[in-house]
């Protein structure tokens, strides 16, 4: 039988592939149909990349079965504290990536990396080291397959598996995240996450976060405070405040000029792998447009309606130019002992993982169609407000 994208199908191939024992709770089924809809429709997938896609979903799904069995097996789990998250977020291409990996080195501070991101559970009954070092082999081998498949992304996004990444490898499991939007060309789905109700994902995500910290518990006795990162929680500010409302959020600005050519070359790339016949980059760079767009509306009104104190703002190059002196700030304003060996051994990985050690990501506003004139046009709210920090 031909492979179909339809969510229904997918539904019921994962019940069957995973013995489901109970019905999943419904609440991710919109975004599922939403998503598969648009991918059907507008990410043009090749015949390679409808397969993947295929697996990369029913696996998904596999996922939220694991959860569940869990939650039934140890109802305890759920009521696990996930206190003051710190959570950086930003346009994409700001130095969140940086900005995690640093926060990683501090005592007291955790950041799970992305092997635990992508497998945040275990199976019942496993020698769970065993496990572990399968699940970072297979991480290895996801990194290099995509580094294959899209050469560039490896100097845009080094990443490794035992490196803290991004939240939306926990909301990709509710298919609820901007981050599908940059992985293929889906603008329909842009606009249905646009106006959607995400607190039922972040109410998902916080689940997800308890299982790793019951692994993490278990195996070594702490609950540590999470140092969290991605672009898109921005996109949803309201929405993670409500389901974690002691959270601080580091929000990082850098000037749209040069954010706006780099996230479009990313999306490029990544678009490139599943798509038969790629979007012309014209087309790249009015969708990312598109998806900032969105951004920036969630932007200004979060900002209008949260408190103050919820947020601090930085700025990408005062990170970039001092990130000794970054932590240490950011220790006295959020309360995490920033001493001399977090900073040490931040500066030391920030050696070792310098920018450009992978090449240099190269790329133009001109190259994605777009002039000075049409960045100046859309973000000129957001340099008003926010122009001290670029």
């Amino acid at each position: 039988m031909a492979l179909s994208l339809d969510a229904q199908q997918l539904l019921g191939a994962a019940a069957q592939r995973f013995a489901v024992e109970a019905p999943l709770e419904p609440a991710f089924e919109p975004a599922l149909a939403a998503l598969t809809k648009a991918l059907t429709q507008e990410a043009r997938l090749s015949p390679a990349g409808l397969a993947h896609t295929h697996e990369r979903l029913i696996a998904l799904l596999g996922d939220r079965v694991a959860l569940a069995e869990l939650e039934r097996r140890e109802p305890s789990i759920t009521a696990l504290p996930v206190s003051r998250p710190i959570v950086i977020t930003g346009f994409p291409r700001t130095g969140t990536t940086l900005l995690q990996n640093l926060l990683a080195r501090v005592e007291g501070l955790w950041a799970p990396p992305l092997w635990q991101l992508r497998s945040p559970i275990p199976p019942a009954n496993v020698n769970d080291e065993a496990w572990a070092q399968q699940q970072r082999d297979d991480t290895h081998a996801m990194i290099e397959a995509l580094y294959a498949a899209a050469p560039s992304f490896r100097s845009i996004h080094p990443m490794d598996p035992e490196w803290p990444d991004q939240c939306n490898l926990l909301l990709r499991k509710s298919f609820s995240t901007m981050a599908n939007a940059f992985t293929w060309y889906v603008p329909s789905y842009v606009q249905f996450l646009s106006s959607s109700d995400m607190r039922p994902a972040y109410a998902d995500h916080q689940r997800w976060l308890r299982a790793l910290l019951h692994r993490r518990q278990r195996l070594q006795g702490d609950l540590p405070r999470l140092a969290l990162k991605d672009p898109f929680h921005m996109w949803h500010t309201e929405a993670l405040l409500a389901v974690y409302p002691d959270a601080t959020i580091v929000h990082l600005h850098r000037e749209p000029a040069q954010v706006v050519p780099s996230f479009a070359s990313l999306c490029e790339s990544l678009q490139s792998v599943d798509a038969d016949s790629p979007r012309r980059p014209a087309e790249i760079g009015r969708f990312c447009l598109y998806i900032l767009d969105h951004g920036l509306t969630a932007l200004e009104q979060a900002r209008q309606k949260l408190p103050a104190a919820r947020f601090i703002d930085l700025s990408y190059r005062e990170l970039v130019a001092s990130p000794g002196a970054t932590l240490r700030k950011l220790g006295a304003q959020l309360g995490f002992d920033a001493t001399g060996v977090a900073v040490e051994e931040a500066g030391e990985w920030l050696e070792r993982n310098r920018q450009h050690k992978l090449g240099r990501h190269q790329y133009s506003l001109d190259d994605f169609g777009l002039t000075e004139e049409v960045i100046d046009e859309y973000f000129a709210a957001y340099r008003a407000r926010f122009g001290r920090h670029l």
